[in-house]
């Protein structure tokens, strides 16, 4: 059996051999970083890690060899590779509509739509009309995100008509207008978001040790609490933690008290 380690710029391979000592598996790194990796009985390196199918090959030829028991990965641009992979394999793990929700703020949305969750609105923008149809709905100020990553920072909060003229004449959209722009757009909310990690979502996102999240909420015109962004947050916890997680096993021995 094989314990797969994604990890495209060696963050954390250094530590995976140690973390992983006691579980008794052939480790294979897959990584977009040359050099040494000790501790891994197989190394892919993956040309254009981040853009190409690469990694995902490398882990099939893997899996021809050896059945896979788990796929590892930290990283937030492994996280709906990783999951494609799990449902490939038939491992435990988040799910690929899990994963994907976490990455791209309208496939959360329609997610915790679809289970009954409460949410603040958020539409997609595929074009100029679409910020003006918004903003005739939902009335100013506008809030123009980008619709992927972590972060998904604000470009644009136009208070006004002629604040979204300028926005869009400041080169807010591509030139082209069959280019995707990758944005959403939102009405701006009022109050201070409440962040909590691995908040229960049921019938969306279960709670997974190994791959937490963070909830944003917003307290919403009738008093209930709106969920307004979820995120994949590796950070909220050490690596070592989600790294043994994920490749279904406890805490390390010597931090069993």
């Amino acid at each position: 059996m094989t314990l797969v380690v994604l990890d495209p710029d060696g963050r954390y391979a250094a530590g995976c051999p140690g973390w992983l000592a006691d579980a008794g598996e052939e480790l294979h790194l897959v990584t977009g970083r040359a050099g040494a990796h000790p501790g891994f009985a197989r190394v892919s390196v993956v040309e254009r890690y981040e853009r190409g199918t690469g990694a995902e090959s490398a882990v099939l030829a893997a899996a021809a060899r050896t059945p896979v028991r788990a796929v590892v990965a930290i990283a937030p641009g492994d996280q709906v590779r990783a999951a494609c992979l799990r449902e490939r394999f038939g491992l435990p793990g988040r799910s690929r509509e899990a994963a994907l929700a976490l990455a791209d703020s309208v496939a959360a949305h329609a997610l915790l739509a679809r289970a009954g969750i409460a949410t603040t609105p958020r539409a997609e923008v595929r074009r100029v009309a679409d910020l003006y149809w918004w903003a005739h709905r939902w009335g100013y100020p506008l809030v123009i995100r980008r619709r992927r990553g972590r972060d998904r920072p604000v470009i644009a909060e136009p208070g006004d008509e002629a604040a979204l003229r300028a926005a869009v004449a400041g080169g807010l959209l591509p030139v082209d207008p069959a280019a995707v722009p990758g944005l959403t757009v939102e009405p701006a909310v009022t109050g201070e978001p409440r962040c909590d990690v691995d908040l229960p979502l049921p019938g969306a996102l279960p709670v997974d040790p190994g791959l937490p999240y963070v909830v944003e909420t917003v307290r919403g015109p009738d008093g209930d609490r709106l969920v307004h962004a979820v995120r994949y947050a590796p950070a909220v916890r050490p690596a070592r933690e989600l790294v043994r997680a994920q490749a279904g096993m406890g805490p390390l021995p010597a931090e069993v008290f």
